[in-house]
């Protein structure tokens, strides 16, 4: 057990199993309890709910793996020799990676894992900005730290020897096209997770940090993009995280872990559904005539 501030190195099994005196708060159950319920967080920890078993989709193998060998190369992974996941010798093999931590890859996309790993070392090697993404530095150690009452912990992907910048990967079957990702960032609340870690170094370092978000396409041609948050949207991330806490440690005092509201909610209509209507109306139907005026004739019918 962790009962001091600080930096460890831990294996992925015993970070996700939570190593500190009482239940602690993850970006993750940050970003759960504020998009869902805390009764969905009481489900998901492992802490509070011991019986839950992590599920891995098999859909984000190309992905998992690829994350794994970029951070940590080879060892990171195990290469099984089957056709799919379905045979139990498979199975057994998935499972056993799992168990020391590593990622299971089948044979025939091992090659896709290095294609999508070399295409994003090309890019890195062009990167402008200072320090370049990935170097000098460590792959997945963990910071624990209190607030308050609160215990926090956070796997980083890599910290670089200074301490003052994070690189965290992110591989996507959509596009990694800054504009495009920067849409999707705040509904996978990656604000929640760049504002969290930055909170860390802070507490355990004293730093001012900087996060920054790789993000590499897992299809060809693997196009790579290194993406951080405006002062703005780090500030909104922090009051999010900054409320997170605060629900935390009232579920962990009260021992209250509500799910959705108990009462009747009204849904009102948002802006862009009115102009999205708005702007159907214009449209003409069969007989020429705008949606609009044809709405407005059947409504003088009655």
């Amino acid at each position: 057990m962790i009962d001091h501030e600080g930096i460890y190195e831990l294996t992925a099994e015993k970070y996700h199993a939570d190593p500190c005196p009482t239940p602690s708060l993850s970006s993750s159950i940050a970003r759960t309890l504020l998009a869902s319920s805390p009764l969905h967080v009481w489900h998901d920890h492992p802490r509070l709910n011991p019986g839950h078993i992590r599920e891995e989709e098999e859909k984000f193998d190309l992905g998992t793996a690829a994350h794994a060998y970029i951070l940590q190369g080879e060892s990171g992974c195990v290469i099984v020799e089957a056709k799919d996941w379905r045979t139990t010798g498979a199975k057994e093999a998935r499972a056993a990676a799992r168990a020391t931590g590593r990622v299971a890859i089948l044979a025939h996309r091992w090659q896709d894992v290095l294609k999508m790993a070399e295409a994003a070392a090309r890019q890195l090697d062009n990167y402008e900005d200072s320090p370049q993404p990935f170097t000098n530095g460590k792959a997945e150690e963990t910071l624990v730290w209190r607030e308050g009452d609160v215990w926090c912990r956070a796997r980083l992907d890599w910290l670089h020897a200074d301490h003052r910048t994070v690189d965290d990967l992110k591989t996507t079957s959509a596009s990694a096209n800054p504009e495009a990702w920067s849409r999707t960032l705040f509904g996978a609340g990656a604000d929640i997770q760049a504002a969290f870690y930055l909170r860390g170094l802070r507490a355990v370092f004293g730093i001012e940090g900087v996060f920054r978000f790789v993000v590499v396409e897992n299809y060809a041609p693997y196009a790579l993009s290194v993406i951080g948050l405006g002062p703005d949207a780090l500030l909104l991330g922090e009051k999010k995280v900054l409320y997170a806490i605060e629900q935390w440690a009232w579920c962990l005092k009260s021992n209250r872990w509500p799910g959705y509201p108990t009462r009747t909610c009204w849904a009102s209509l948002p802006a862009w559904e009115e102009a999205r209507w708005v702007e159907r109306e214009m449209q003409p139907v069969d007989d020429g005539r705008p949606i609009g005026d044809l709405l407005a004739g059947m409504g003088e019918m009655r």
